[in-house]
């Protein structure tokens, strides 16, 4: 074959189009440092192909983790009583169905910053346990599963989990967007945090106040400015808190629910309900949350502010003699 024959094959219309696909799911996204540039192409080499095909499966192992680990692990208890990794399929574990995926899919693409290897690493952490699940009729404690809210559910998740892609590619362009929309990781890492490395009893809360901390800096970094919208990241994550304990407590009475047809009718005026009489509770637990990761952020702000001011050249003044 000749010289010519080979730069056609190579130039062909498939090929081109197989490469620039390949090229696009790993081209890393324009992130917070450089919000302007377009995905950025990366070479190919051996151990960059090398860290795709251990990464992807880790990631993806990562995900499940953030999203369904400490489902898995009741109060109380040492051992893993759902391995292989499975999917909530009742809607009594709707709360986390919703706010596990979306959260870990934050967090998945935060740390890869490329969308297409992003997406395979959920795909690939929602396919498995998916299909484990599939082939179970029962879960660990007995109860038989209802093919029609095993569909449901999984379908609910895996919504959330791409909602969740899609809303951490757009907000790690901006420092301060990421601080926002990270408010939605903040209890799934928190939460697969205690259940790795803390006893079941203890307090988690300045695990919480640390993850809000770290955000907050986030916003106001490049701009001590971003200080003023903190209420509004506060009002935020007491809605986050009262929106997932009423989802929590509409499974609650799902769970409870015995007989009639309307059940949809009775969890929602159960929500309805809870969210009319515990928004003043939440309110105060999601400020004693708050007020020191807020204390905290401000002290680092300004130990910023003093650093780069010190940092900054000094002007010389005086006449030369």
């Amino acid at each position: 074959m000749s010289c010519g024959h080979v730069v056609s094959a190579r130039r062909s219309p498939d090929n081109a189009l197989a490469l620039t696909t390949l090229r696009a799911m790993t081209a890393r996204l324009a992130d917070w440092s450089s919000p302007d540039r377009d995905p950025i192409p990366e070479k190919y080499t051996w151990f960059s192909i090398a860290w795709r095909l251990v990464g992807v499966p880790a990631m993806a192992l990562l995900w499940w983790a953030l999203a369904f680990l400490p489902w898995t692990r009741p109060p109380l208890t040492v051992n893993f009583q759902s391995w292989p990794p499975t999917l909530p399929v009742l809607f009594t574990d709707l709360e986390v169905a919703v706010f596990g995926p979306l959260g870990a899919s934050l967090v998945v693409v935060a740390l890869l910053r490329r969308a297409g290897l992003a997406f395979l690493s959920i795909l690939l952490g929602l396919v498995v346990p998916a299909l484990v699940t599939l082939t179970r009729g029962a879960d660990t404690h007995g109860n038989v599963f209802n093919p029609t809210q095993r569909y449901v559910m999984l379908g609910v998740g895996a919504i959330a989990a791409f909602v969740g892609l899609a809303i951490g590619a757009a907000a790690i362009r901006s420092l301060k967007a990421l601080g926002f929309f990270a408010l939605l990781a903040v209890d799934p890492a928190v939460s697969l945090i205690a259940v790795l490395l803390l006893d079941p009893r203890a307090d988690r809360s300045w695990l919480t106040r640390l993850a809000l901390a770290v955000l907050l800096v986030l916003i106001a970094w490049r701009r001590w400015s971003g200080v003023l919208v903190w209420p509004i990241f506060f009002a935020l994550f007491w809605l986050l808190n009262l929106v997932r304990s009423a989802l929590g407590h509409g499974a609650q009475t799902l769970r409870h629910h015995v007989g009639g047809q309307d059940s949809t009718g009775v969890v929602t005026d159960a929500m309805a309900s809870f969210i009319s009489s515990a928004w003043r509770v939440a309110l105060g637990t999601s400020w004693d949350i708050f007020w020191p990761a807020a204390v905290i952020a401000a002290l680092v702000i300004a130990g910023q502010r003093v650093w780069r001011r010190d940092r900054q050249p000094q002007p010389t003044g005086g006449q030369p003699a």
